[in-house]
C-alpha cells in the first residue's frame, strides 16, 4: 500500500497505542509469565510490525488494511506466544 509520512505515522501511534492498552490486559491474564506491560507492549509491537516486514520481504503483499492488519496481528501474537514459552521452559529448567 501506498502511504504517505502522515498516515505511517498515524499508523505507528495507534499501532503502540493499542498494543499498550492490550499489553495492559495480558499483563493481568499472564502475570509472572509475562514481561511486564511495557514489555508485552514492546513485543507485541515489534511482532505486528515484523510480519508486515517479513511478509514483504518474502513478497508477500497486501492489497487491502484488513489483510495487513490480520496477518500483523497473527505475527504480534505469534512473537509473544513463542517469547512466553521460551520464558516459561528456561523457568522451568533454571
Amino acid at each position: 500500500m501506498r502511504l504517505d509520512a502522515s498516515w505511517l505515522i498515524m499508523a505507528a501511534v495507534t499501532v503502540v497505542l493499542l498494543a499498550y492498552l492490550f499489553s495492559i490486559a495480558l499483563n493481568a491474564l499472564l502475570r509472572d509469565a509475562g514481561f511486564g506491560v511495557l514489555g508485552n507492549a514492546a513485543i507485541v509491537t515489534l511482532g505486528f510490525f515484523g510480519a508486515i516486514q517479513g511478509a514483504n520481504l518474502y513478497g508477500i503483499r497486501f492489497d487491502t488494511l484488513l489483510d495487513a492488519a490480520l496477518a500483523s496481528l497473527g505475527g504480534a501474537f505469534v512473537l509473544l506466544l513463542a517469547l512466553v514459552f521460551a520464558k516459561l521452559g528456561l523457568a522451568r529448567f533454571f
